[in-house]
Order: C-alpha cells, then sequence, then structure tokens
C-alpha cells in the first residue's frame, strides 16, 4: 500500500515538474535564438549596417516631416491664440451700457477674455495714427464705441457659434472677424497631416519589404538546416523563432539608428533656425523628440521589421518544407 502511495507520489511530482521543464527549454530557447540572431548580425557588419541606414532613412523622413509639423503647429497656436471678434456698438449705445455688457460676456466658457473700448479712447487712438500718416483732420468723432472679445477657442466651427450668440446681443451693431485666414491656415495644416501619413505609410512598406527580402535571403542561405531540423521534428514555431528575433534586431537598431540620425539634424539646424526666426521676433521650438514619442519610433520600427518578417516566413518558410 505504502509502495503505491510513493509511486503514485513520485509520478505526480513528475508531471508537475515536466510543465517546469518545457517552460525552461523555452525560454532558453528564446534566448539562444536572440543572442545567436545579435551575434549573426555583428559577424556580419558591412551587410547589417547597409540595411540598418537603410531602414534608418526610411524612418527618419516621415519623423522628420513630424517634427516640422509640431514646430508649424506651435508657431501657428500662438498666431490663432490672438484671433479677436469686434463687437461695435450702436451709436445711441452709452458708456455704462458698454460696460456692462462686457463685464456681462467675460464669465461665459467659451470666452476668455473682453475688453470695453469708448468712443473717446478709440478716437483718441485714430487721431494718434492719422497725425502721423495724414494731414486729414476731423472735426467729430465717427468711430463707435466697441468690445474686443477674445475666444477660448479658434476653431471655425467655435467661432462661428460664438458669432451667432454675439450678434443678438443689444446695442451690437456690428462685428468683425477674419474667419478666412483661419480657414486657409487650418486647411494647410490639415494638408501637411495627411502628406505625412501617406509618406509614412509608403516607407512602411518599404521597410516591410526591405526586411522581408533581408529574411528570404537568411532563409535561403540556412535551407538545408532547416530540412534536417524539420526532419528531427522540430515545429514550425521553432525553425521562425531565430528569424523573428532577426527582424527584431533589424528594426530595433535601425530605429536607434534612425533617432541618431535624427539627433544629428536637430543639432545641426537648431542654431540655424533659432537665429531665423528671431529675426522675425519668433522663438524657435525645440526640434527634438520627447521620450515618448521616442518609444513610439523604436515600437513602429521593431513591428514593421517583424511584419515584414513574418510575410517572408509566411511565404518563403514552406519552401523548405522536406515532404
Amino acid at each position: 500500500m505504502r509502495l503505491g502511495k510513493k509511486k503514485r507520489s513520485a509520478s505526480n511530482r513528475q508531471r508537475n515538474r515536466a510543465p517546469r521543464v518545457d517552460i525552461q527549454g523555452w525560454y532558453r530557447h528564446h534566448l539562444k535564438c536572440s543572442v545567436e540572431s545579435l551575434l549573426g548580425l555583428v559577424r556580419q557588419p558591412i551587410s547589417s549596417a547597409l540595411t540598418w541606414l537603410v531602414i534608418a532613412i526610411a524612418l527618419m523622413l516621415p519623423t522628420l516631416f513630424y517634427i516640422a509639423l509640431q514646430a508649424m503647429n506651435a508657431q501657428t497656436q500662438a498666431w490663432q491664440a490672438g484671433g479677436q471678434i469686434t463687437l461695435y456698438l450702436d451709436q445711441n449705445a452709452t458708456e455704462p451700457a458698454g460696460s456692462e455688457l462686457s463685464a456681462m460676456l467675460a464669465p461665459r466658457p467659451e470666452i476668455e477674455s473682453t475688453r470695453y473700448i469708448s468712443k473717446e479712447a478709440a478716437w483718441q487712438s485714430f487721431r494718434k495714427v492719422m497725425s502721423v500718416q495724414s494731414d486729414l483732420e476731423l472735426a467729430a468723432n465717427p468711430l463707435p464705441a466697441s468690445i474686443v472679445v477674445v475666444p477660448n477657442q479658434q476653431q471655425r466651427s467655435d467661432l462661428e457659434a460664438l458669432i451667432l450668440m454675439l450678434q443678438d446681443l443689444p446695442d451690437v451693431e456690428d462685428i468683425q472677424i477674419d474667419l478666412a485666414w483661419i480657414e486657409r491656415l487650418n486647411n494647410a495644416l490639415d494638408l501637411a497631416r495627411s502628406i505625412v501619413q501617406m509618406l509614412s505609410l509608403i516607407l512602411a512598406v518599404a521597410v516591410v519589404l526591405i526586411v522581408g527580402n533581408t529574411i528570404r535571403l537568411a532563409i535561403e542561405s540556412r535551407k538545408a538546416e532547416i530540412q534536417i531540423i524539420k526532419l528531427l521534428g522540430a515545429t514550425d514555431a521553432f525553425v521562425r523563432r531565430p528569424f523573428l528575433y532577426l527582424g527584431l534586431w533589424y528594426g530595433l537598431l535601425g530605429g536607434l539608428a534612425a533617432w541618431l540620425l535624427i539627433c544629428a539634424i536637430s543639432l545641426y539646424f537648431q542654431s540655424q533656425l533659432t537665429s531665423f526666426l528671431a529675426d522675425y521676433g519668433l522663438t524657435a521650438p525645440a526640434i527634438w523628440l520627447n521620450v515618448s514619442e521616442f518609444i513610439i519610433l523604436l515600437s513602429a520600427s521593431i513591428l514593421v521589421s517583424l511584419l515584414g518578417a513574418r510575410i517572408a516566413l509566411w511565404r518563403h518558410l514552406k519552401d523548405t518544407d522536406p515532404r
């Protein structure tokens, strides 16, 4: 009886130990494939460096366009933030009524600030300009009082909704705002974003083709080895693993090379951009990738490279089947 219990307990220990052995073997094979793939790239430095450089250039171009687009957005946000709506009041509107209307509009959530300009203040400002630029003298004040409204949002739809609300206010005779330049600016930025997205897609396909062709050559060079280990009972996952790690290293090191190229270009152009924009009274934005953008660049490079490796394995690994 005790002997039966001992046998059962021994068999239970063996069953419990078996998955642990499989997991350890799986981990060791992953580690071996990753190290051997990296060492294989190091043993062929010229061909590996050329592949990394091609991947880096393909990733660098859309990233540089993205950085330029972010710099344009930073500048245009300042320009758009300066957009104002001017409410011209009726000539019969009194100064207390205009000040009260300005104070009533200021707390609204869609309005950042308001400023009331009386008829006398507008007239004094106008006379200063006219005294410098012209000899024309006016006896009476033709200017109305006005309220300058600075909106919180600069999108066309938000501004149109705000104007619909403002034009129904009492004592408001006319509203002035230039929506055309805001619309043209937003359209230009939308076009630039579409170009960057299309360029990124095209160059991502190029990276897929580059890595896929490189993996195809690696499969062809090891075709006899793959056939032998398949005859010994190796699974498809076991055979694919070294080539997937090869694609992983191509993507990772290609992404790092792209980041280094971007840093070199940014270092070269940052001072020139700063001096150029300073002549126009503008502050140059930092043309660098932050931490999250750097992680996105590396992740995109790795994912695209793995996709290329996976496609190459799907298309060419079946040709090595010994049966």
